[in-house]
């Protein structure tokens, strides 16, 4: 399997590390990137493409790739779908696959004519072992219908830091913080509820990372994490970006189910958790600390599982960066294609979402999202 980077970055350096692992056959042949920062990772890992080409399309035109990988930053993500689109090339890309409406828009258009299939996402939280579980669960109707959801994702203060010394930290580059970090969590319970969003609405701003707030001792803590690459600033607290650094919203689905989500960028002890209550039971868990147990309504245990903790027992988003690869890899491989457990459209759906939450907090409205819906629609079917 020939693969092709565009956006070398140490994400996408990781993701290619886990492949290897499962395949021993995939070649990281190629890549593009002025500032490959995945160049470091990959040299310790025994792993680095031999080829550099200065644009994705002289990549294309001089290599035959089986796969392109896109980890280019995401307001670039739409340029280089379009041209891996146009060579014929599969392409596997992070998320969030674009940054705003219109990007949204004209990749549904795309797809409509090149055919969703052609695009794999990185969307991870519907390879993990939580979501498997959660999956088995709502097959076996433990759950019943779907009532409310209490969700949040909260990292810790050197993330929180990362975010505001790296590009994401401008919305013009990720879309936002919703978006770019959130989009996994808003995917994730769509999967669960299984319908979309009518309305939603959002409360937030940036009220941590901001001078009068920054520490006076252990300033380390918030920029430990070694930050380079292109775009990258040191300033942490009086630093130019324009992301939120925390943020609540609530959201009504299309089937009368509701979500509750809180997000922070600076929480000593994080955690990615969520309560899921239906007419039958309900299941609770969190990705970080691993747990997930689950009760029908006379307070049985139904499931009560440790998946481990992230930053203990299990690496790479819980464990999950390994399931999505061996997922993708059979996919890839294999001549009976399998069904992954999530799509591109999946992943311009809560992209979208993300996008509206965002706009609710910014004109204190509640945004309905029928007209997105219908216009999405009108596209993906051209």
């Amino acid at each position: 399997m020939k693969i092709g980077a565009v956006g070398f970055g140490n994400r996408i350096a990781h993701v290619y590390h886990e492949l290897i692992k499962i395949n021993k056959d995939a070649d990281l042949i190629a890549f593009v990137d002025p500032l490959p920062i995945g160049k470091a990772y990959a040299e310790k890992n025994n792993f680095f493409p031999s080829k550099e080409y200065s644009t994705l399309i002289e990549m294309l035109t001089n290599e035959k790739l089986d796969l392109l990988m896109i980890g280019s930053p995401n307001h670039l993500h739409l340029e280089h779908i379009k041209i891996g689109l146009k060579a014929g090339v599969k392409i596997f890309a992070e998320k969030p696959i674009v940054i705003d409406e219109s990007q949204s828009f004209e990749l549904a258009k795309l797809l409509g004519e090149y055919g969703k299939d052609q695009v794999l996402v990185g969307l991870v939280l519907r390879y993990s072992q939580h979501a498997r579980s959660v999956r088995d669960l709502m097959e076996k109707n433990v759950l019943g219908d779907i009532i409310s959801i209490e969700a949040s994702e909260h990292i810790m203060p050197w993330h929180g830091g990362f975010f505001m010394r790296n590009w994401r930290r401008k919305e013009k580059f990720s879309g936002g913080f919703m978006l770019e970090k959130c989009c996994h969590d808003i995917d994730f319970y769509n999967m669960i509820v299984g319908c979309r969003p009518t309305r939603v609405a959002s409360f937030g701003g940036r009220n941590s990372f901001v001078p009068q707030n920054k520490p006076k001792e252990n300033l380390e803590e918030f920029s430990k994490y070694n930050l380079y690459g292109w775009e990258a600033k040191d300033k942490v607290f009086d630093s130019d970006a324009d992301i939120v650094d925390h943020q609540v919203a609530i959201i009504e689905y299309q089937n009368g189910a509701t979500l509750a989500f809180h997000t922070n960028m600076r929480v000593p002890d994080e955690f990615r958790r969520f309560a899921v209550i239906g007419t039958n039971g309900m299941v609770e868990g969190d990705f970080v600390r691993g747990f997930l147990k689950a009760h029908d309504q006379k307070n049985n245990v139904i499931l009560d599982e440790d998946y481990g903790a992230a930053f203990g027992m299990v690496k790479g988003h819980y464990g999950a960066d390994n399931l999505m690869l061996k997922d993708i890899n059979h996919h890839l491989t294999n001549s009976e294609k399998t069904n992954l457990p999530v799509g591109v459209k999946d992943c311009i759906e809560a992209g979208l979402i993300a996008m509206k939450i965002d706009e609710s907090r910014k004109t204190g409205k509640i945004i309905d999202l029928g007209d997105s819906w219908e216009q999405l629609d009108l596209n993906l079917k051209v």
